[in-house]
């Protein structure tokens, strides 16, 4: 699938979003020009490509920061329902809901790093989107039992999509140099809120395959628009950062359902097992942030279309964890956890390692070296573990989990130094090529159609 992003290329030949005289001059920001009387918030600004006009390194904006906060609501309804039912049909339910959360979430996060103008208009469209996430999260639980929570939730997934149709319809009329994406995108997202908005009237389950119908359209835009993402560039430093703040969602996400597992009457065994659930949530946090290389989004569109759309397995493996631990607390007097806790738990860490395993081996091309190794092998380990359970108690199963995810922290950790010293000692083919081919701006994407 291909990456939602484009990229312009900088001095040195690679992928990225930094320019230099000669290449790409910056335009003066919006955020640069004298503001009218009434502040930042009420001014009327015409969006522009802010890869063009930042003079500074992207960081989240106090919007972003806030959209992931609703969002936060959304992953926690999410993680709920799976909790409330760790059957196949209840996984299933919990991946079909996950992924319009997740792409709704990745269509503003792109979008405002091209083209966030934070004037009044832009603030009043995603406020108003900000409270149909919301509406998605109330209405998330029921949506497979109660027709009317369904309706609800389809209403809810069609304002999200309709209000980044009108963003990059306004962006298309004010960026000249966007407006191939910014039709392209407009035309698919809105076919696939058609679907959704069809959905209305249809009742379940064809509602349901309408839902995937529309969001089968929408996933597939990118992938129609790979010419035209490649001349749009993006905040190469920004997407990752973005997405580190969704991790930080989806893990905090696990230590509230860790602490909803604990408060109740607490016993020896269910205290014991809640404090592997958090260690379990500060291992992940510790691999994620250290060892997962930010870099896919510098290397081209395989390793980034990689990186971003396997960060979806990420995140629904670690809110799966979070439900899993909280199934345990509250099964931990029992001799064995049930089959969805277990693929709930361990499944969750498995599919989480094994993400950032096919993450890291894409990236760096190479599937032997240790990091990669120790990605899939644990993986593996917890995906067996989550199979079979080998009869072990929940405390049990929490605990040799949490000694796997501490085993691949030391691994990592020891192996970087070599992986290091390997990279200085041998460089690496695509950089190698990639030195001294300085091509103009105008010709950003020539070679990717």
């Amino acid at each position: 699938m291909a990456l939602p992003t484009g990229v312009l290329p900088t001095r040195r030949g690679g992928w990225g979003s930094q320019y230099h005289a000669g290449f790409v001059k910056p335009r003066p920001s919006v955020r640069e020009r004298p503001q009218g009387s009434g502040g930042r918030g009420f001014r009327v600004a015409p969006p522009q490509l802010r890869t063009l006009t930042d003079a500074e390194a992207r960081h989240a904006s106090d919007l972003e920061l806030f959209f992931d906060l609703v969002l936060a609501v959304a992953v926690a309804a999410l993680g709920q329902a799976l909790t409330s039912n760790p059957s196949p049909t209840g996984f299933v339910r919990f991946a079909a809901l996950f992924v319009p959360v997740w792409w709704a979430w990745v269509g503003y996060t792109f979008y405002a790093d091209r083209f966030e103008s934070d004037d009044f208009i832009y603030r009043l469209l995603v406020l108003t989107a900000m409270l149909a996430i919301a509406g998605v999260a109330v209405n998330t639980e029921a949506a497979f039992v109660s027709r009317s929570a369904s309706l609800r939730l389809a209403a809810s997934y069609v304002t999200i999509r309709l209000i980044l149709v009108v963003l990059y319809l306004r962006a298309y009329r004010w960026e000249p140099l966007a407006r191939p994406l910014c039709a392209r995108y407009a035309l698919g997202f809105s076919v696939g809120a058609g679907f959704w908005l069809a959905s209305l009237f249809v009742n379940p389950p064809g509602r349901y395959w309408l839902w995937v119908a529309g969001l089968a359209v929408e996933l597939s835009t990118p992938l129609l628009s790979a010419s035209a993402i490649t001349r749009v560039p993006f905040h190469a430093s920004h997407i990752p950062e973005r997405f580190g703040s969704f991790t930080i969602v989806v893990l905090g996400e696990t230590v509230v359902l860790t602490a909803t597992g604990v408060g109740g009457t607490l016993h020896l065994t269910a205290g014991i097992t809640a404090v592997i659930g958090f260690l379990i949530a500060a291992a992940v946090w510790w691999i994620y942030f250290e060892f997962v290389d930010t870099s896919p989004m510098r290397r081209g569109l395989v390793a980034g279309q990689t990186y971003i759309y396997g960060h979806l397995v990420i995140f629904m493996g670690i809110t799966a964890t979070g439900a899993g631990v909280l199934l345990s607390i509250r099964d931990s007097g029992r001799a064995a956890p049930a089959a969805g806790e277990r693929a709930a738990l361990c499944g969750g860490v498995a599919a989480f390692l094994l993400a950032i395993g096919v993450i890291h081996a894409v990236n760096t091309r190479k599937v032997r070296d240790l990091a990669t190794v120790s990605r899939f092998g644990i993986g593996a380990t917890a995906l067996v573990l989550a199979v079979t359970g080998f009869g072990l108690a929940p405390v049990w199963t929490a605990g040799v989990l949490l000694a796997l995810l501490i085993g691949h922290v030391v691994v990592e950790a020891w192996g970087r130094p070599l992986a290091r010293a390997a990279t200085n000692v041998e460089a690496d083919p695509v950089e190698v090529r990639e030195a001294g081919e300085a091509r103009p701006a105008g010709q950003a994407g020539a070679q990717e159609h």
